[in-house]
């Protein structure tokens, strides 16, 4: 339904193929907090397998019967026909009520569209810019003695820092991703304060897994280099703690060998990839993500959100880590501060609770309803400014 004149209306440009998880699931989700809090989204997919939330409009380019294939073979197709659709919008818009949002991997040619139109843009950083990310990244494999195998080379970074200055606006989703913004000459007024989230629905919990005896530290995430894993590692094997550290994801082949020698301890447990790690959040004591880099780790609402204190990076804290409220900040690369961390919350079981129950608290805040409300009134914002000027 396209809102009527002078209602505020969002279209969202977002190239993924929408299956429920990574990055597509987020933006869908904000995607609904806004729908509900009265924004007029229109959410523009390559392709959408799963349902959005009830109030957004979506305009797929393909069949539905796609959804049976991999994105890979229907990606590039897909995303032309995503590119004409969403300038036909564009050029249907009202520039005085139409705000475009657009996702990492949108063409600067349907900025530029959107910005000739007339129309507010604003960029979506779901990690810190490039410009900051691959300096991080090269540190932590050096550490390793390691060749820096990550994506963020030294072209990504040329082209992402040149298609940053096609927007008005930036939603950043942390602390670490504004300073990374205005490291690249933002302006304060430009960028929108802002988190990701996450569904209550999603995390109702059940029954705890079994566990041993003891402590038990559980990681959510891609265990990688990137996630501060082989530094998470060393500080476990240096803890005298009873009990274990549960790994939760798909382990990267670069680090596979140092993961299964550390599993081979009997101290370390690998659960594979879950789709909803709500269980074993339930069954353990602390939270524990030690990343180098991050823009707003949705599994750092989820451990909250599911009552358990967090240990990491400032990258991994999102905007809900507190240092002494709802955990522990240490820096990325430090086994020392790891260990240390993990330590105090083992031995004490009344800061633990204390923390715990803090973050829990905290989470309420960050749900994605609560998350797209807000984001609306700053879309709400950036209209009214650009009226009064």
């Amino acid at each position: 339904m396209i809102p009527a004149p002078g209602d505020v209306r969002c279209l969202v440009y977002a190239p993924y193929s929408f299956s429920g998880r990574g990055p597509a699931e987020s933006c869908a989700q904000i995607a609904g907090g806004m729908a509900a809090a009265g924004i007029g989204t229109e959410v523009h997919a390559g392709r959408s397998r799963t349902p959005l939330p009830a109030g957004v409009t979506v305009r797929t380019p393909v069949a539905p019967v796609t959804s049976r294939l991999p994105w890979r073979r229907v990606e590039r197709p897909a995303l032309r026909l995503l590119d004409r659709g969403f300038r036909r919008a564009v050029a249907a818009a009202d520039p005085g009520s139409t705000v475009a949002h657009f996702w990492p991997g949108t063409p600067g040619a349907a900025v530029e569209a959107a910005r000739d139109r007339g129309i507010v843009t604003v960029r979506e950083m779901i990690n810190s810019a490039c410009a900051t990310s691959g300096p991080l990244l090269d540190r932590a494999y050096a550490r390793l003695g390691m060749p820096p195998t990550h994506a963020v080379t030294r072209d990504v970074i040329e082209g992402e820092t040149a298609e940053l200055r096609l927007y008005d606006y930036y939603f950043a989703s942390n602390p670490e991703v504004e300073k990374s913004l205005l490291a690249l000459d933002v302006r304060p007024e430009q960028i929108l304060r802002t988190s990701f989230g996450w569904r209550p629905e999603r995390f109702a919990l059940g029954d705890p897994v079994e566990r041993g005896p003891g402590f038990r530290a559980v990681f959510v995430g891609r265990i990688g280099v990137r996630k501060g894993v082989p530094e998470l590692l060393d500080a476990w094997a240096s803890l005298d703690v009873e009990g274990e550290l549960l790994l939760v994801g798909a382990v990267d082949d670069e680090i596979r060998d140092l993961v299964d020698e550390h599993a081979r301890s009997g101290r370390v447990r690998l659960a594979g990839y879950v789709d909803n790690p709500a269980a074993l959040y339930s069954g353990s004591d602390v939270f524990v993500f030690p990343t180098w880099e991050e823009g707003g780790p949705q599994v750092t609402y989820e451990a909250a959100a599911c009552g358990l204190p967090v240990v990491t990076t400032p990258m991994g804290a999102a905007r809900l880590v507190e240092e002494g409220r709802t955990g522990v900040v240490v820096e990325p690369g430090s086994a020392p501060q790891i260990a240390a961390a993990l330590r105090l919350l083992a031995e004490d079981a009344e800061t633990r609770r204390a923390y715990g129950a803090a973050a829990r608290t905290a989470a309420d805040r960050f749900t994605y309803g609560r998350v797209g409300a807000q984001r609306a009134e700053l879309l709400r914002g950036v209209l009214d400014a650009r009226t009064v000027s």
